[in-house]
């Protein structure tokens, strides 16, 4: 029986590091889909909604979400607006941060205006990719035939997954 251990960084990802980048650049575009005139949407490349939520929670934000796929819940906006959304972050200012399904991926939707996290909109979407590519590599190793041994987390926020599979020559 061989052993053998990969360390993979999770950003660097050889299941293609773009499926978990926000597309080309962070762009806000209105052509997707229909929003009300002072939200924005921001194209992502996230697909899954479970891995999406574990994201989140592993960065500390609270959001909301229906247990059923396809079932959304409301999201405010400027002057009482407000949207039909799958995942939806509450702020303290009244205007929440929201996730929401276009068939394919799941777009990030707010008033940019009224952001108010902890970390500007770029950084912001940079740490979900991170964190959503660190649980969709955890989520999927097993399919390779591989076993998580460590999760390592550095100062400056690189990830590192230390795997193993067994071989039998």
């Amino acid at each position: 029986m061989n052993t053998f251990a990969a360390a993979i960084v999770a950003i660097v990802a050889a299941t293609g590091v773009d499926a978990f980048a926000p597309a080309t650049t962070a762009r806000t575009t209105s052509t997707t889909t229909s929003l009300n005139s002072h939200f924005s949407s921001i194209e992502t490349k996230l697909f899954n909604k479970q891995t999406l939520l574990k994201a989140l929670k592993d960065m500390g934000i609270k959001s909301q979400a229906l247990k059923t796929d396809g079932e959304q819940i409301e999201a405010r906006g400027y002057q009482g607006e407000t949207i039909m959304a799958d995942i939806v972050i509450q702020q303290q200012n009244n205007h929440d941060v929201a996730f929401r399904s276009n068939g394919e991926t799941y777009e990030l939707v707010t008033d940019l205006q009224f952001w108010q996290q902890s970390m500007p909109v770029d950084a912001f979407m940079e740490k979900v990719n991170q964190r959503y590519a660190v649980n969709n590599l955890i989520d999927t190793s097993g399919e390779d035939g591989f076993n998580v041994d460590n999760v390592l987390t550095a100062s400056d926020g690189t990830v590192t997954l230390e795997m193993s599979r067994y071989s039998f020559n």
